[in-house]
């Protein structure tokens, strides 16, 4: 870092020439090597200050890593104006207004920083990041692909113009960027857990695992984004190795990234099994993590582990749970099916039924057409 601070400092060619006297900007230079930057705005706060680029650029740099962003500010934009060549307070600036939230003007800043230094990299990616943010993909595609045509082997870059791509639903583009990397270099490992997601989504799981399962391999272990280690769960989930499902869940466990998506997994893994209890187990704990819509599925899992034991008084109360908590008419349907299909009680079943259309006298979907006609010409046979 000092090296950077040092071709920083030397960079605004303002060492020692034209410095009003009692300020020595080498002064400056050895209390940040020191990273003493309290004593180095002391020293700046304390000497006559020249109206001087050099001072400036210091005054700014040395507020900001004290973490006083307001005096920063006001520093980096006094020299801007003064001279609006320098690259160097333009990328604070640029930093500045990203850390307030300000994108417009992060944005403004990178556009002159491209315009001044068009040939490094960094100042592109950061302008796609930017146009990111402000939900314009085609804007942060076209940034990003020049970063790349820059340095194609920074895996920072790679990673986002990938995870862009995928975005755009440009999976193929997305893959081919992410392959071309892997072929030299398999040492930035987000892009290999990018990897591992496209392989997922496009639904070859023996792929997702084999690099799922070389990615879990490395040390240190990369924790930072979980979503790659759950698609690796559920690769073995879609590919019905419940075995695999639950090593890795015990895994994550101690690493402590499981979670509700994790748990479901393992859930459906014990069902495999046949180990209802522990699958409604892992259910009860899903739904304890988020009693919203997706706890619905997991008491139609927990239904359904019911009806696979003959547990079918369970399964209903279960249904009925669902239904009062979301009121979605499917769950009354499927405590029809209980009674119309196992207890063979077509009465109870019929009841039911009627709440179905009672409450969706207007399907909504194909699948609630199907099973409106199926439960008309079922009531139809309940009449004659």
């Amino acid at each position: 870092m000092f090296k950077k601070l040092i071709i920083t400092l030397l960079s605004l060619h303002a060492i020692g020439a034209g410095a009003q006297e009692g300020y020595d900007p080498l002064q400056v230079l050895t209390f940040c090597k020191n990273q003493d930057y309290e004593q180095a705005l002391h020293y700046l706060t304390t000497v006559p200050a020249p109206e001087q680029e050099q001072y400036l650029f210091d005054l700014g740099y040395v507020h900001y890593m004290n973490d006083q962003f307001t005096e920063a500010l006001s520093a980096f934009t006094k020299l801007y104006q003064k001279n609006p060549q320098l690259p160097a307070p333009q990328l604070y600036l640029a930093r500045l207004s990203n850390m307030k939230g300000d994108e417009q003007n992060a944005l403004f800043y990178y556009k002159n920083l491209i315009r001044l230094l068009p040939d490094r990299y960094k100042y592109w990616h950061a302008a796609a990041t930017v146009w990111s943010r402000l939900r314009q993909p085609d804007s942060a595609i076209a940034y990003i692909r020049k970063s790349y045509a820059l340095r194609p082997q920074a895996g920072q870059v790679v990673y986002d113009y990938a995870t862009y791509l995928d975005n755009a639903k440009q999976k193929k583009e997305a893959e081919a960027i992410v392959d071309r990397f892997l072929q030299s270099d398999t040492s930035y490992l987000p892009v290999m857990g990018k990897k591992v997601n496209l392989c997922f989504s496009t639904g070859r799981y023996q792929e997702a695992i084999a690099w799922g399962e070389r990615l879990r391999a490395q040390d240190p272990l990369p924790v930072d984004r979980p979503g790659v280690y759950i698609n690796l769960l559920y690769s073995y989930l879609n590919l019905k190795q419940p075995d695999s499902v639950l090593r890795i869940f015990s895994w994550l466990e101690l690493q402590g990234i499981g979670g509700e998506s994790a748990a479901y997994g393992a859930a459906l893994a014990h069902s495999m099994k046949k180990n209802y209890v522990v699958s409604d187990s892992l259910l009860t704990e899903c739904i304890a993590f988020n009693i919203q819509e997706m706890a619905a599925t997991y008491l139609r899992a927990k239904a359904g582990n019911a009806l696979a034991t003959n547990n079918y008084t369970r399964a209903v109360a279960l249904y009925d749970t669902s239904y009062y908590i979301f009121k979605d008419p499917i769950d009354l349907f499927q405590a029809g099916t209980v009674f119309d299909s196992h207890l063979k009680n077509r009465a109870r079943a019929a009841g039911y039924y009627k709440r179905f259309l009672r409450a969706r006298p207007v399907p909504k979907t194909s699948n609630e057409e199907d099973i409106t006609q199926y439960i008309k010409a079922f009531l139809n046979l309940q009449k004659n």
